[in-house]
């Protein structure tokens, strides 16, 4: 299976209003050969927000995200199929960030040591 890594930009099109309300600047990562397993993805920035999404061809996909009033981190690695399931990480990522609700088996910690008081 390749998952069509082109289906990144209007994916995250299909959002805009969401991460301008949210005041996310995005920068989208062209596609990149790296040795034989292809990779895209978004990163995302505000002053709340580090929000990295990367996606290898073969489905693999890791979400990682960092709030800033309190460093805490929550991490999540999908096994993406399609289109569908693209939209699904997207959709969990606007529900962390709108509704502080945390997808199914993220890694949640605390940044260490940068905690603030």
């Amino acid at each position: 299976m390749t998952f069509p890594l082109e289906e990144l930009p209007s994916a995250l099109q299909d959002r805009a209003s969401v991460w301008a309300a949210l005041g996310l600047r995005q920068h989208v990562r062209p596609v990149h050969p790296n040795h034989g397993k292809a990779v895209t993805g978004v990163e995302f920035e505000s002053a709340e927000w580090l929000v990295e999404v990367t996606i290898w061809n073969s489905g693999e996909a890791d979400l990682s995200t960092v709030r800033l009033s309190d460093d805490r981190v929550v991490n999540k690695t999908y096994g993406l199929a399609g289109l569908e399931d693209l939209n699904g990480l997207l959709d969990e990522l606007v529900r962390l960030l709108t509704q502080d609700e945390l997808p199914p088996e993220a890694f949640v910690y605390q940044w260490p040591g940068t905690a603030h008081q």
